[in-house]
């Protein structure tokens, strides 16, 4: 295989429009898992207040339960997906995991939301893998780097909104007081906002409804876990410092988007609803600008011949992450730092595209969910655990200061992208110098 496409499907058959379609659908699904994935970022305060928790105890919640869970329920839904039908796999779990969220303003302990937060993990598990092998069947290789790139838009779109309706919802519902829910009891607070964010989410089950299965290519039957295991060690280097490289820069970017809002609070002193205005809406604009425009380039060269498009984009895009998430910590304003962590957002949603479809490009339809699964392992793993941990446990225990967030952020980045940048240029000098 050796970094070649491998698609066994057979030239996909719908109508353009109709697939574009399927990408919006599943774009929105991605929005809502974002926005449910990170409205715990706008409530750091005041969910530590209410339950006497520290950074690295939020971290944990913000991280390490949605992640370890997502991932190792993820390896077992992909395999599902390589099965069975994604679209009924993806819808069941926009409802699980919108109605985690809405549950978790129910937790009274640490344990209770934790344990809210890892079914919400769970059902987000759903989603990639099996929206990445469909629009697989969706799209011919040298245009699946755009459409995976739109569908990954959702991320940023859903950061943004997350952030933005987020500190709309939380101006507003703050103010409430006490509000007495059928079967539930008095919420209040940051309780009433995830219960409110979490059934705002469920609408989009429906539109899945509107989405049609496409069929698997000619003769497909899943692949059993000895030739998926198989395949990677074949490939282990081509698959592996993608992963480890991609992985590597979603360190810096789950750790800005978890602390930034508190960064801007505690640094700053802004308000909740102030410091969501200004990282919804640099995560808005530098996201959906670098979705489309790693999707397009990447789409285009590959277009004019570049066999190694997506890589090539993939690594550029870890040279422009290098800096901008080390130097915004120092500058001294709320806009200042906005302007550097807009460049975090666009060249790490500018990668998102080409590594996602360089994956499922070189990968066996057979055996594409279970492909993508690992792909978001990677991701998830390495980048939603490490990324919030890293810069709590550094905040904590090393500075020992809450007010030295801004010092522990610029470090996790100065170890974490130079890593990043490393691994990504072996990625695409070792694809090459291939024939």
């Amino acid at each position: 295989m050796r970094g070649e496409s491998v698609s066994t499907s057979e030239t996909p058959s719908f109508r353009p429009a109709y697939a574009w379609f399927v990408v919006v659908v599943l774009a929105l699904a991605n929005c809502v898992s974002f926005i449910d994935r990170l409205i715990i970022s706008l409530l750091v305060q005041p969910i530590k207040a209410d339950l006497g928790i520290s950074d690295t105890a939020f971290s944990l919640l913000a991280g390490a339960a949605f992640a370890i869970f997502y991932c190792g329920m993820g390896l077992v839904i992909a395999r599902w997906a390589d099965r069975y039908s994604r679209k009924w796999i993806i819808t069941t779990g926009i409802v699980l995991w919108c109605s985690m969220t809405a549950l978790a303003g129910t937790a009274r302990s640490f344990l209770q939301l934790f344990v809210y937060r890892v079914g919400v993990g769970v059902g987000e598990a759903t989603l990639s893998p099996s929206a990445y092998s469909m629009l697989a069947g969706y799209f011919p290789p040298q245009r699946l780097a755009l459409a995976i790139g739109v569908f990954s838009a959702g991320v940023t779109a859903g950061t943004g909104i997350a952030f933005l309706l987020g500190g709309a919802l939380i101006g507003w519902l703050f103010t409430l007081g006490a509000v007495s829910i059928p079967l539930l009891g008095d919420l209040s607070g940051w309780r009433l906002v995830m219960l409110t964010v979490g059934l705002l989410g469920l609408p989009v089950a429906l539109l899945m409804l509107f989405v049609r299965e496409p069929a698997r290519g000619p003769g497909f039957s899943p692949a059993a876990f000895q030739e998926v295991w198989a395949h990677f060690k074949a490939n282990v280097s081509t698959y592996g410092y993608v992963f480890a490289g991609y992985g590597t820069t979603s360190i810096t970017a789950f750790a800005v988007m978890t602390w930034t809002p508190a960064f801007y609070q505690r640094q700053y002193g802004a308000s909740i609803p102030e410091a969501a205005a200004v990282i919804g809406t640099v995560a808005l604009l530098g996201g959906l600008l670098g979705a489309f425009s790693g999707g397009a380039l990447s789409d285009f060269l590959e277009s004019r011949g570049d066999r190694h498009a997506k890589l090539r984009v993939l690594f550029g895009c870890s040279l422009g992450l290098l800096l901008p998430s080390i130097v915004a910590p120092f500058m001294p304003s709320m806009w200042g730092h906005a302007s550097w962590i807009f460049f975090t957002f666009f060249f790490g949603s500018a990668a998102t595209g080409p590594a996602g479809a360089y994956v499922q490009s070189i990968t066996p339809d057979r055996m594409r969910a279970q492909f993508g699964a690992a792909y978001q392992l990677s991701l998830v793993l390495v980048g939603a655990t490490l990324g919030p941990f890293a810069v709590g446990f550094t905040t904590d225990f090393i500075f020992a200061d809450e007010l030295r967030l801004g010092w522990s952020m610029a470090l996790t980045s100065a170890l974490a992208n130079p890593l990043a940048v490393w691994l990504l240029w072996r990625a695409f000098s070792r694809a090459s110098a291939q024939p």
